[in-house]
Order: C-alpha cells, then structure tokens, then sequence
C-alpha cells in the first residue's frame, strides 16, 4: 500500500478566511491511500434511494509529481420511482490535484446499452478533448474541445478528492468544474468548524470538520446548489455524512462501510 503523506512540497498560502485574513490553505495528501474501498448509502426523508461505492485504485509518485486513479459507482435500489440510475465514474488525480483524465459509463437501458463519456488533456495543450459515443449508435461520436484558460480544472469525481485534502484547511476557495460540455465554479468553504456526527454505521459519535458550499452546476440527478459535507476529524478526512440538493429535495449521504488500511473512525470520547 502506497501512501501519499508529503511527498509534493505545500501550495503557498492561498484563500482567505470569512473574516477577509489570508489563512493557511495547503493541502493534505494523507487522504490518498492506496486500496481505500467506501461504501454510501443516500437517502431522501429516511427512505433509501440507492448507493454511491468510491474506491482508490493507485497511488503513485513519478518523476511528474503525485498521480491517483480513482473510480466511483452510483446505483439506485431497484423499485426507487422517477429516476434509475447505474453509472461509473474513472478520475485520474494529477499533482495539483487537479483531473488529468476522466472517464464516465452511464447505462442507459437493461444494464447493455450504455453511453461513454471521456476527457482528455493532450500533453503540452491548455485545453481539454471531451468525447462521446453510445453502444446502441454503431459509428457515432461526438468530440468537442474547451479551453481550460490556464486553469486547473476538477471532474465530478476527482472534486470529491479535493475536498477531502483540503477539509483541515481554513480558507474559501472557488474551484473550476467541468460539467461534461460546461464550465462551472463551486465554492467551497473549508475548516468551517468541528461538530460530532451521529451515523448508523457506527455506535458512538464520530469526531468532523465540516464545511459547505455552492456547486454553481447541474450534475447527476438535478444535483445543484448550496451542500455541506462532513469529514472525519483526522489525517484521513474520511467523508462520514453529507446534505445536497437534487430533483426530489435535500438528500443525505451517510457512510455505511469502509476498508483503509490502520484506518478506524475517530470516536468522540465521554
């Protein structure tokens, strides 16, 4: 198992705090270890809408900085009513933990017909080719290239990564979203402060940080507008419970399994 803990020197002090001060705002490599498996359960008034697992495939150091592949896979439960979802998600983390490659599977129909969508980053390029093609459309694609505007931009999956090496920060950060064929900000407020979650996986309470935001995009599901999210209070900052906003109202996304190597929630103590 590979672990990532300091191996790329800190960003400079960036962001500022709700106050207006520059604060510290460097990021947390400890989130990356090799072999992390998590299991979600999402839930709409108590009521169980379906899964989200999110596994860290490889953790490397290479002569070009710090490089992470991830996968995510969203699902439904089967008899969920209005929408059936069953999509997989592949990132590709680069050192300044921005996406270096993406790759998300949708299945459309009967788990056989499924649409493809790819994001490419050609060496040397300050933009990104973003590809399309459906199993049921034998010869058809689509390809369309953006700009990336000298920015580092984050997928659907590689945002949730950031989030967590940022968490301990304290500072406001807008972050460039690539939305499939859009471009979109989040804001993110980190190092919002320590609260103790209480999640049915686990017994006693768990120890957070939490922080919130604005996702200034439309995603999966109608997901869109103001979330808040909140993560194990250690090293690992374990996503532990979240609120967002979809089609049907505000959801909740709670940890129900884990596996991370010498990793065990931290427990408020009496």
């Amino acid at each position: 198992m590979v672990v990532i803990a300091a191996i790329i020197a800190p960003e400079p002090l960036s962001g500022q705090s709700h106050s207006g001060k520059r604060t510290d705002c460097r990021p947390n490599y400890g989130v990356f270890v090799e072999g992390e498996r998590l299991l979600f359960e999402v839930s709409y008034l108590g009521i169980g809408l379906g899964t989200i697992s999110s596994r860290i495939v490889s953790v490397d150091s290479t002569a070009r900085g710090l490089a992470v592949r991830t996968e995510a896979h969203i699902r439904t439960f089967k008899g969920v009513p209005f929408v059936t979802l069953n999509t997989h998600f592949k990132s590709r983390i680069g050192p300044a933990l921005q996406s270096t490659a993406f790759r998300n599977t949708e299945y459309l129909r009967d788990d056989t017909v499924y649409k493809h969508i790819t994001y490419f980053y050609p060496d040397g390029s300050d933009a990104v080719v973003i590809g399309e093609t459906v199993t049921d459309k034998p010869g058809w694609s689509r390809v369309d290239t953006l700009d990336l505007e000298g920015k580092h931009w984050q997928d659907g999956l590689s945002l949730l990564f950031y989030a967590r090496a940022y968490v301990h920060a304290h500072c406001r950060k807008e972050v460039p979203v690539l939305m499939y064929r859009s471009k979109a900000v989040t804001t993110i407020n980190f190092g919002i402060e320590r609260e103790e979650q209480d999640i049915d996986a686990i017994d006693d309470d768990v120890r957070t940080v939490k922080l919130d935001g604005e996702t200034g995009f439309t995603g999966i599901f109608g997901l869109t507008g103001g979330f808040e999210g909140w993560f194990s209070d250690d090293r690992a900052a374990v996503p532990i419970a979240a609120k967002m906003h979809v089609l049907i109202g505000s959801v909740r996304i709670e940890l129900v399994k884990w596996k991370r190597p010498g990793w065990s929630p931290p427990i408020v103590k009496d």
